[in-house]
Parts: C-alpha cells; structure tokens; sequence
C-alpha cells in the first residue's frame, strides 16, 4: 500500500522542525495550517488519515503530531495509540470544534486541545509552547 504524505520543503532550513499534521484531503488545510506552513523553523508533512500518520512516524523524524478538527474521537484515539506504541513521547495537539467532547483519558495522556476557532497565530504560539520554543 502506498500512502500519502506530502511535506512543504520549500524555503526550511536544515533545523526546521518536522510537524506532522493530520487531515483529510480537501479539507480546508490551507486556511488553518498556512500560518505554519509559511514559517521557516517547521517543516510541515501532511498525512491524510491514521494509517498515513503511522507510516510517517515510522519511516520520519517528527517532533510533533497535529490532528485536525475533521479527525474523530476514534481516530484521535488511535493516534494516541500509535504514538505511544511508535514514537513515545512525542506531543499531540488536537484542534476540536467548541461543542465537541473529548475522553478525560486525553488529558490523563497529556494531550493538548486546541478549540476553534482560532485567533490569528494562535496555532503558531501553541507549537511553539508544546515545543519548549516559547516560555510563556
């Protein structure tokens, strides 16, 4: 099975930081994700589902994991799964819209919520928190 993770190369420098974001293909990406996506310290490989997002954490170094808001309850489960199984201690954020609910076992698992939507640089300013790029 071949799968499908793009990654924006151009204009990262060597030390840029592999974020790996899922979402679905036509989703609206562009929009959410253009914020890092233009920034020169991420390098940003998209996968489409969790099976994507699996392969690409075995076969790429990857500092942190991103689920977008289109990924359900399940498929956020699965990749807190995989991360433990594949890749301990790589941090998750999961983009949720306001209303949805979310098990207490993601919180216990140390994983990051962000709700939509949200602020201008917002995302920006998580990454670079979960990262430890940014004290506050």
């Amino acid at each position: 099975m071949k799968t499908r993770v793009a990654a924006q190369r151009d204009g990262h420098s060597e030390s840029a930081r592999p974020v790996l974001v899922v979402t679905p293909m036509g989703t609206e990406r562009e929009d959410l994700f253009q914020e890092l996506q233009s920034r020169a310290d991420f390098r940003i490989l998209f996968a489409a589902n969790v099976p994507d997002a699996e392969t690409a954490l075995r076969c790429q170094p990857v500092s942190l994991l991103i689920a977008s808001p289109e990924i359900s309850t399940h498929g956020v489960n699965q990749l807190v799964t995989s991360l433990e199984r594949i890749r301990p201690g790589i941090p998750l954020l999961v983009i949720r819209e306001r209303q949805a609910e979310e098990p207490a076992t993601w919180s216990k698992r140390g994983v990051g919520i962000l709700r939509c939507p949200l602020l201008p640089q917002a995302l920006g300013r998580s990454v670079e928190v979960v990262l430890g790029l940014r004290n506050t």
